[in-house]
């Protein structure tokens, strides 16, 4: 049977013939079909349909994405309860999209191209909305979402279901007894839980049950590659192998288990775990990428966290709470602050210019957040109606959105509409604490000499702007794309015009002069300086047939007075002057306000004498001298500067006459508010009154305790079944984010009870949890093939009689290579972001900041920057997570690209030939090459057909042509690197 890898048979691979996809092999990357034959033959393993989205995180796409978007520009005109409905199109109903108005069906789902709804948000066909065009990202969401099926669970008008108060209220009896409600119930266990097969049992009765046996054991090289990789993220070494091949004892596999989970790698891969649930990432993403320069503190906090065995009933309180939490030292306080940029870290947009907006939007992503994160419920459907699915109402939602509206997040603005979020400083040591002061007190006295000799200087300025010759860009002549500022001050004129930072080369003003007198003129330009503006702006100067090419960076304001100054230039009388800027190849927004020229030689007025004109340049000139120097003296005094007073992305509560309880805003408009909703929990969980008090602060703390009770019936449910798909592949619920309706019910309740109450009545300690599960036989279980009985009986694995195919995570399968390479450097690191500026759109125009922490970079990718909307392809191919959106369980695909872009890979292919040298330095011919291949990659020992493959390559043509033995064996370990085997466990 041939492998849909392949259109050829290895026969036919190794000989070189061609393929029925190309005229001749010369079309052919040699590696790419040799690969295919070499995935054929090794792995054997047929390409899997892509897991689709389930329904649920569709769903939740929508409502976080596409709904409000609706509300907000959409149904004012196309409602039930529009004044005039656009078009006849209505979109606050599914049927109303698909139905249509006057052009026909809105939406084509699958199909962005042909949607008319995508052409209007586009304008590119009727404008819609028509107060503006959606940022790009909000278009990309509807481009998403159209393309996936375009899944709306607004199946019903909107006046139907409001509220479910208005017309059938919770029976709240009967959805108490819904079993995620219930707590978790005590059963006659089959044996005593603190032994190994205390998890056997459970799923024994099962299999009994059903007339279904287990498989045996697997191999030890199998289960020691599954152990090591599931606890550490990284293969086990080779003499580890050879170690427990010799010795695959019940006690030697404890001893292993326990070293892994005592290993700082055990920490970092599973903080790398809770990263995905915590929305990850070293840049805000959306509308302003802007860098989160503190978000690695979070990260190793993380890691210190599982290195400790944090309980997982802590982590989640400081995680909430922390900063409202006792600390028992000044680390301890650092610890505490930082675990809050959990709720800090989400993406927010940041330019949204209705800032009540934009609070509530944050407030959602919380408790979207805190709902599937901590109690595997949806919650941000309730921000417009009572949830379809789930008994929560749109009191609760507003119960809880009190608590978050209670919390300082956003302050103060970096740019004119741009809200940037709180940074809140570390305890330090007092010795580091004077030692600041002192620095600070001494950079103060300097700062003031440099403030008068600046605040001489720019009156020295403005006596000569007031002679100079001044074009407004009201008197430039335009072409091409420029926009009013909405600046209000700051300005020459009534304001000034920039390019929007689009339609590069398409856009220049020009400002023309006559230098009436001869003699030595300076070129002064005026602008708003910013961290966004061009650093490269090309400004051409035509002074009758002589032309100068100068470069102006925006970025950097004026260094006296308000005018920078290009350059000094000798003019005869009467000299035609133009000045030209263009926003060709610029790197950021081009500002054009005023261009002046400034006579510094003599003056117009007659009247003046040579000598006032001679001391008004000493001065200058003296002046400018001494500010040099002041400022290079505190340039060395800030170079031997203590280090900064740390800061994080923490939260903290507003002021008590800000904190407030929400009302309720109808169908989550800001602008149309409702009761107010006393703070508090949904309902479902408390049959008397449902509100914290008495309430001193946010709420925060009172909902982080609530949450970690021992009674609670979600969390640490949630987290024993997240554990438990961590290493078994699925959870015990397999919706792991969703156990309401919608969700899937337990495949064995008895034992994820068993599991929760053990959990909690050992202090929530995720090791002793971990280690249960692993000393399981159940998690040692070999795989069987296709054709074997079981898998007909049972082919989703419900019951848990065998172990399935496990895709390596991402981030494990780039950190694997390196360990082949021998270039991991396993040490952490912290301030990675230093060397980023404050948007990721600078960071792209310094090649030095993108490039220094890149794939190539030998740290665990753990360490690496994760920055919104430029995950790296290699990882993102490899399914790593949306640092968008939470991710409680990655999706898991493998098809033919991933391996394509595995062996085409620049950094993969380098990874491959340090690979490739250290096995040769280590192995000297093919029979040991094999072995030593074998057991760093696939940590197995060799098979005949292994030997055979490298043979048959090292024999062929197209191996033959290639000019060394160290390019010859690179292609082989490239191929190595892509295969299915080590991508997958087992």
């Amino acid at each position: 049977m041939k492998s849909p890898f392949a259109p050829l048979s290895f026969d036919d691979v190794i000989a070189g013939r061609s393929c029925d996809r190309c005229c001749s092999t010369t079309n052919c990357w040699p590696t790419a079909r040799w690969l295919l034959a070499f995935v054929w033959l090794t792995v054997g393993c047929a390409a899997m349909v892509a897991a689709d989205e389930s329904n649920e995180e569709s769903f939740d796409f929508f409502e976080t994405r596409i709904r409000p978007v609706l509300i907000d520009h959409c149904y004012e005109c196309h409602a039930a309860d529009s004044d005039e409905l656009g078009g006849s199109l209505r979109l606050d109903v599914k049927d109303g999209w698909m139905i249509g108005g006057d052009s026909g069906p809105a939406i084509t789902p699958g199909d962005p191209a042909a949607s008319e709804l995508m052409a209007a948000i586009r304008y590119e066909s009727s404008e819609m909305p028509p107060s503006g065009k959606l940022p790009d990202h909000v278009v990309r969401d509807f481009e998403k979402w159209i393309r996936d099926g375009a899944a709306d669970p607004r199946l019903m008008h909107e006046d139907e279901h409001l509220t479910r108060s208005q017309h059938q209220a919770f029976d709240w009896d009967q959805a108490r007894q819904f079993w995620a409600f219930q707590p978790p119930r005590s059963s006659a266990s089959p044996v005593a839980f603190d032994s190994d097969s205390a998890i056997d049992a459970y799923l024994q009765r099962r299999l009994d049950a059903e007339g279904l046996t287990a498989t045996p054991i697997a191999s030890p090289s199998v289960r020691l590659r599954r152990l090591a990789f599931d606890l550490t993220g990284l293969p086990p070494d080779p003499e580890t192998l050879r170690q427990f091949q010799a010795d695959p004892s019940d006690a030697h596999w404890r001893r292993l288990v326990d070293r892994y989970l005592a290993s700082t790698q055990f920490a970092e891969h599973w903080a790398r775990h809770w990263m995905d649930v915590a929305r990850y990432a070293d840049s805000n993403g959306s509308d302003f990428n802007a860098t989160h320069h503190d978000a690695w503190r979070y990260r190793d906090y993380l890691v210190r966290s599982f290195a400790d065995d944090m309980p997982i009933d802590r982590m989640i309180r400081e995680q909430i709470a922390g900063d409202l939490m006792p600390a028992s030292s000044g680390e301890d306080r650092r610890d505490k602050l930082v675990a809050t940029t959990f709720l800090m870290i989400g993406t927010k947009m940041l330019s949204e210019r209705n800032k009540t907006k934009l609070r509530m939007d944050v407030v959602d992503e919380r408790l979207d957040t805190v709902g599937r994160a901590f109690l595997g419920m949806t919650f941000g459907c309730a921000r417009c109606h009572d949830h379809k699915f789930d008994p929560i109402t749109t009191r609760d939602y507003y119960a809880m959105a009190g608590i978050f509206r209670s919390t300082r997040t956003l302050h103060g603005e970096s740019q004119q509409y741009v809200s940037t979020w709180k940074k809140t400083p570390l305890p330090i040591a007092k010795e580091h604490e004077q030692s600041i002061r002192k620095h600070e007190q001494s950079l103060q006295g300097l700062d003031r000499e440099i403030k008068e000799v600046e605040s001489e200087l720019k009156i020295l300025a403005e006596k000569t702007k007031l002679e100079g010759i001044t074009i407004d860009d009201v008197d430039a002549v335009r072409e091409g794309h420029w926009v009013e500022s909405t600046y209000k001050t700051g300005f020459v004129g009534k304001g000034y015009v920039h390019d929007e930072n689009r339609n590069k080369g398409e856009a220049s003003i020009r400002f023309a002069a006559v230098l009436p007198n001869a003699g030595r003129y300076e070129l002064r330009v005026h602008y708003n300086a910013s961290g966004n503006r061009a650093s490269n702006l090309p400004v051409s100067v035509q002074l009758n047939d002589e032309a100068h090419d100068l470069i102006l960076d925006q970025t950097i304001p004026p260094k006296t007075g308000t005018y920078s100054v290009l350059k000094e230039f000798d003019c005869d009388a009467e000299t035609q002057a133009l000045v030209t800027l263009s926003n060709r190849g610029t790197d950021g927004y081009v500002i054009a306000d005023a261009v002046q020229w400034v006579q510094i030689d003599g003056k117009a007025d007659q009247d003046d004498s040579a000598a006032e004109i001679e001391r008004t340049i000493a001065m200058r000139t003296a002046l400018t001298q001494t500010l040099k120097e002041l400022k290079s003296q505190r340039a060395d005094w800030l170079a031997n500067a203590p280090p900064p007073v740390p800061t994080a992305m923490a939260l903290a509560d507003l002021p008590s006459d800000e904190r407030d309880d929400c009302p309720i805003h109808i169908r989550g408009e800001v602008s149309n508010l409702g009761d107010i909703v006393p703070r508090g929990i949904p309902q479902i969980f408390s049959e008397s009154t449902t509100a914290f008090e008495p309430l001193e602060g946010s709420g925060r703390l009172e909902l982080a305790q609530w949450l970690t009770d021992p009674d609670h019936p979600l969390t640490a449910r949630v987290s024993v079944n997240r554990i438990w798909m961590h290493l078994m592949g699925e959870g015990l619920v397999r919706t792991v984010d969703n156990f309401g309706v919608r969700g899937e019910k337990p495949t064995h309740p008895e034992l994820l009870d068993a599991l929760t109450i053990d959990f909690v009545r050992n202090g929530w300690r995720q090791k002793r949890l971990i280690r249960n599960i692993v000393c399981s036989d159940a998690y040692s279980r070999a795989m069987v093939s296709d054709d074997d009985p079981r898998v007909s009986l049972d082919p989703e694995n419900r019951l848990r009689g065998r172990a399935v195919r496990r895709r390596i995570p991402a981030e494990a399968i780039r950190d694997a290579m390196l360990v082949a390479a021998g270039t991991l450097d396993p040490s952490g690191r912290e301030d990675l972001m230093d060397s980023y500026a404050t948007l990721v759109s600078q960071n792209n125009a310094n090649s030095k900041a993108t490039t220094k922490f890149g794939l190539d970079d030998p740290k665990r990718t753990l360490y690496l920057p994760l920055i919104r909307s430029e995950v790296p392809p290699l990882l993102a191919n490899l399914d790593a997570a949306d640092p968008d959106l939470l991710v409680g369980k990655r999706p898991t695909t493998n098809v033919p690209s991933q391996a394509l872009t595995l062996i085409g890979s620049p950094e993969v292919r380098q990874w491959a030939m340090q690979t490739t040298k250290r096995m040769m330095s280590e192995a000297t011919d093919e029979t040991q090459r094999v072995r030593w291949a074998c057991a760093v990659l696939f940590s197995r020992d060799p098979r005949p057909l292994d030997e055979e493959i490298l043979h048959a390559w090292l024999d062929s043509d197209v191996a033959k042509a290639m000019s060394s033995d160290e390019e010859r064996y690179r292609e082989w370990i490239a191929a190595m690197f892509a295969s299915t085997e080590f991508r997958f466990l087992d």
